[in-house]
């Protein structure tokens, strides 16, 4: 059949040109097919096997955004055809529409009450942030299959999140465990996300099989993709140009951290450009990286190919992923090697376990050296803490509430509930028990976890010493955590921007240092803040400490003196020094480049 014989009157029976599509869609020919659908639309809109088919054409053709058009007007709520649903499901899903896609999951699991379409459907809820539906669904796929059925690693987070502690979570731990060593004795990823693992694991040989299996998984999805051409060699002279690549240049605890490192670069030496993928929330955070920066590239509505061929046309010499294995990151632009060099900071606390990034940049306290082995970059070891920081935000007055006046020791922990535990909990309020007239300040981040929360301190007699906190901008934020006199900080997964936003606010934080990248950063900041005196080894020791701090009025003063008096002056705040510190190690590893040197260790640590 040739396409010129359709080329007929327009006001031919659109019926021809379904008929003409689906020949042409049969030989997969997929761009006439496309075209026919289109002359049949434009005749009659209401063609469902039209959108069907041109959205079948659509993303044949990787227009992914116009195959979901398509196919959201061919496909209602109540379809009957389950391979029809599962196409725009998973068109949905890979745009990252999980509230589009959340009518047509509900629909698939009607006529399939399956476990997989269970757990897509609980995840989907999960990911906008409907809790109590996504841990409902989660149950109810664990209870058609308890056994071997990656809705533990779905559910376990959620119930951390919300603070849930009981019987239930230790077994969901130990599902999880056994799920991850069968699916890595068998080179298949991990159920569990590297997010989640460190999170709740402190092994760094698991968190590294963890995230090197979706590493590989990602390497394995990019093979396709045509290999760009590496540039030649650049002269050492030369201006180089650094990519920085995250979804979070906004309002957000990486811009916080990275938008004086932007407004510190030297412009003469390096080219700077930002390519985002997250919302634009209008703000001064985004407004200001944007101005510090020679480029800003919004890449949100792009595939990844499409931003992984823009990076390599930018002629990018160092792509710096801010975002590693956390939420919502784009992993398989760097999984292409659009850059001849690739570095992994900040965003992700560990290993990103993959082959296409050279270097990860650390400090000598979240990495020493026995935990090199586990990771699968070469480290770029920093002169003191690795975190950025941004000395030019303003220093936070005292906005204290009215709620806390009655207790002579305020004690804060304004961390995201899934980093809390419930033997720690136990201990801040054995804390409470023993430190006369304090009350411990947490953050309300979801009405279940406050529940929770309180349910387990009137268990102890804490309940009424059980201060809940709003959530706030940013600097209302900072301005109650100067009110309070110690911040308890979480074991294995520490704060990390809550750290330095205490500490910034001038309010000593108590940390005990663990055993892996995420529960070593607060000790890592404390060192750069010259605080050693704050970190601790062991739960008593830490218990010991929290409550020497707040029986001892003038210990606690001449620690908040030390802060302010620091806060000018050490490592932690200088954002200057950090930036000239983080540009010698980009010259450097460039100059490796250029000379054909292979990627290799570099300590700045002394």
């Amino acid at each position: 059949m040739n396409e010129d014989r359709h080329n007929g009157d327009a006001n031919r029976d659109p019926l021809t040109f379904v008929q003409a599509a689906s020949q042409f869609a049969e030989k997969s020919q997929w761009d006439a097919a496309l075209s026919f659908c289109q002359k049949a639309l434009d005749a009659d809109p209401n063609i469902e096997l039209a959108g069907y088919l041109a959205g079948i054409a659509c993303a044949q053709l990787g227009r992914s955004s116009d195959a979901v058009h398509y196919l959201k007007a061919a496909i209602s709520t109540d379809e009957d055809d389950i391979a029809k649903l599962g196409i725009l499901i998973a068109l949905l899903q890979e745009a990252r529409r999980s509230e589009d896609a959340i009518p047509y999951l509900r629909r698939h699991v009607e006529l399939e009450p399956g476990v997989e379409n269970l757990n897509r459907l609980a995840a989907a809820y999960a990911d906008i942030g409907h809790l109590g539906e996504a841990i409902q669904t989660f149950r109810q796929s664990l209870t058609l299959s308890p056994k071997n059925n990656i809705a533990s690693a779905g559910l376990y987070p959620l119930l951390r999140l919300t603070c849930e502690w009981g019987e239930e979570l230790d077994e969901l731990s130990q599902q999880i465990d056994a799920l991850n060593a069968e699916a890595l004795s068998h080179d298949q990823v991990a159920p569990e996300p590297p997010f989640d693992n460190i999170h709740r694991c402190n092994d760094e040989a698991v968190n590294l099989a963890v995230a090197q299996s979706w590493s590989e998984a990602l390497t394995d999805r990019t093979a396709d993709v045509a290999s760009f051409t590496t540039r030649m060699p650049a002269q050492k002279d030369e201006i180089i140009r650094i990519g920085y690549l995250s979804a979070d240049f906004h309002d957000h605890a990486t811009a916080h951290l990275m938008r004086g490192v932007f407004q510190a670069h030297d412009q003469d030496r390096f080219h700077i450009t930002a390519y985002s993928y997250g919302p634009d929330d209008d703000s001064q955070y985004r407004a200001d990286i944007r101005k510090a920066c020679h480029d800003f590239i919004d890449v949100t509505g792009i595939s990844d190919r499409e931003a992984a061929s823009k990076i390599h046309e930018d002629k990018i010499d160092i792509l710096v992923d801010l975002k590693g294995h956390t939420r919502r990151n784009r992993l398989a632009i760097c999984a292409m090697r659009p850059a001849p060099l690739q570095v992994t900071y900040l965003g992700f606390p560990g290993t990103s376990g993959a082959p296409f990034f050279d270097y990860a940049i650390t400090d000598r306290t979240v990495t020493p050296k026995n935990s090199y082995q586990y990771f699968t970059e070469n480290l770029v070891i920093l002169e003191n803490s690795y975190q950025c920081n941004d000395d030019k935000q303003k220093i936070p007055g005292k906005n204290k509430l009215k709620d806390l006046e009655k207790f002579d020791i305020i004690l804060c922990s304004f961390h995201n509930p899934i980093k809390l535990e419930r033997s720690f909990f136990e201990i801040w309020m054995f804390l409470l028990s023993n430190i006369k007239n304090s009350c411990l300040w947490v953050l309300q981040n979801n009405d279940a976890a406050k529940e929770n929360l309180r349910k387990i301190a009137d268990k102890y007699g804490m309940a009424r010493r059980l201060i809940f906190a709003e959530m706030l901008p940013r600097r209302q934020h900072l301005e109650r955590m100067a009110c309070a006199d110690l911040a308890l900080d979480t074991r294995y997964y520490n704060g990390h921007t809550t750290t330095s936003d205490a500490l910034w606010a001038g309010l000593p934080v108590v940390t005990l240092e663990g055993e892996h990248f995420a529960s070593r950063v607060s000790a890592s900041l404390l060192r750069a803040m010259d605080l050693p005196e704050l970190i601790t080894s062991s739960t008593k020791g830490y218990a010991d400490r929290v409550i020497e701090l707040a029986n001892d009025g003038k210990m606690r003063a001449a620690i908040r003196q030390k802060i302010e008096n620091n806060r000018s002056r050490a490592p932690l705040f200088d954002t200057t020094r950090f930036t000239r510190t983080l540009e010698t190690a980009y010259i450097e590893i460039f100059r490796r480049h250029c000379a054909g040197e292979a990627p290799s260790l570099l300590d700045y640590s002394g």
